[in-house]
């Protein structure tokens, strides 16, 4: 028995250390583009237990929607993650949303396999939330501080309800 736990394991090791993690991330990237979504990246790499991508810029149509100083994605296969900290809005959106988030975290695991969790952090508040991937409904609960409560972006995005305030919308 415990020659076979040591097996699982050196199997599971090595599928999330040899995993093509760099072929995946260009795969996701065509993928995207079919979306008019296109990324941009300054360096990229493998780091045996994630993926490692800095300067990352997001175009969606043609425009700069959002920047990254450093993105970290962890596929371990049964729970998988994506870290972003210094996200900012595109040079074509500063105008309308110039808040920025130190930290965006995605997380998906096996235990909820319908449902990855989002939590952002920034000058804007404190976000949670969740998004079922089998709907593609995004709900959002927003500690706003007082600046972004004032916004006009705030304005349009969340309502208030008895949880507090909530985006929800659905992404195609």
């Amino acid at each position: 028995m415990k020659k076979f736990l040591l097996l699982l394991t050196s199997l599971y090791l090595a599928l999330v250390l040899l995993m093509p993690k760099v072929e995946l991330y260009f795969t996701l990237k065509n993928l995207l583009r079919q979306e008019h979504i296109v990324l941009t990246q300054e360096t990229l790499r493998d780091r045996w237990f994630d993926l490692k991508i800095e300067g990352l810029k997001l175009y969606y149509d043609g425009i700069e929607s959002a920047t990254a100083e450093e993105v970290e994605l962890f596929p371990w296969l049964f729970f998988n993650q994506l870290k972003a900290t210094g996200v900012k809005a595109g040079k074509d959106l500063k105008k309308m949303f110039d808040f920025v988030a130190e930290k965006i975290v995605v997380r998906h695991s096996v235990l909820q396999p319908l449902i990855a969790s989002v939590e952002a952090e920034g000058n804007f508040g404190l976000i949670k939330g969740s998004f079922d991937l089998k709907t593609g409904k995004l709900k959002l609960l927003c500690e706003p501080n007082s600046r972004f409560k004032r916004s006009q972006a705030f304005r349009e995005l969340f309502r208030k309800s008895e949880e507090g305030y909530i985006h929800e919308s659905t992404i195609r």
